[in-house]
């Protein structure tokens, strides 16, 4: 073996060595996303729980202090309806910060729950067609319910979209959810991503799942995630 055969086969296994270790630090990454991004979900839960037990509860001892009263004065029933509001609202956050449907019954109804929460007071016609494995982790339930919740969110603040369908489907050991709406779309080479979309890329990534965003202006946006299981 010559000189520049060894030098190169000499490159070739720094290469590999390189290759390796970046690997390695890459897969240290992920976990340590990952290990956020449970630490955040724990924390929603923790702040849910104190928002149904602490205001919550507040709010409805005000509500049934305020109903008893209010057949007295048109003025105490008014308070009495805007209490009422305030606890809705309040359980509304809680419920999605942290849906204990998605613990409880899994990411099919859940998502079925988020679509109804969010859109039945809309003017959005939505539809949804899920097929999922049974035993699907916990982890990417919860990842593709908070894409999902993002993207729904989203649509509803700046799409304009009278149409939307959700579908998940299953095939090889691979999940695909996609979402798409008739929205005014957008371009996203002029718009800057916000905390919303940043942090769905910043989950996807962290799951090693592909996020698409496919959007055209007045020709509505799709956005699909594909990730192993």
């Amino acid at each position: 073996m010559n000189d520049l055969t060894k030098e190169i086969e000499s490159i070739k296994a720094l290469q590999a060595t390189l290759q390796a270790r970046l690997d390695a630090d890459q897969e240290i990454l992920q976990q340590l996303a990952k290990r956020l991004w449970a630490q955040q979900e724990s924390e929603k839960a923790k702040l849910s729980r104190e928002l149904h037990d602490g205001v919550g509860q507040l709010l409805t001892g005000l509500t049934r202090r305020l109903q008893a009263l209010s057949s007295s004065s048109p003025e105490i029933e008014a308070l009495h309806n805007i209490a009422e509001m305030a606890l809705n609202d309040v359980r509304q956050l809680s419920r999605l910060m942290s849906p204990t449907i998605l613990d409880d019954l899994g990411l099919k109804p859940a998502l079925n729950w988020l679509c109804r929460n969010l859109l039945s007071d809309e003017d959005i016609n939505y539809h949804t067609d899920i097929t999922l494995p049974s035993d699907l982790p916990k982890d990417i339930s919860t990842l593709l319910f908070r894409i999902a919740q993002e993207t729904l969110v989203n649509a509803i603040k700046h799409s304009e979209a009278t149409d939307l369908t959700l579908t998940i489907s299953y095939h090889h050991h691979v999940v695909r959810l996609d979402i798409l709406d008739n929205g005014v779309g957008f371009d996203s080479k002029t718009i800057e991503p916000g905390i919303g979309l940043s942090s769905i890329r910043d989950r996807a990534e962290a799951f090693n799942a592909m996020l698409e965003i496919d959007a055209a202006i007045g020709k509505g946006t799709r956005t699909t995630v594909t990730v192993p299981v």
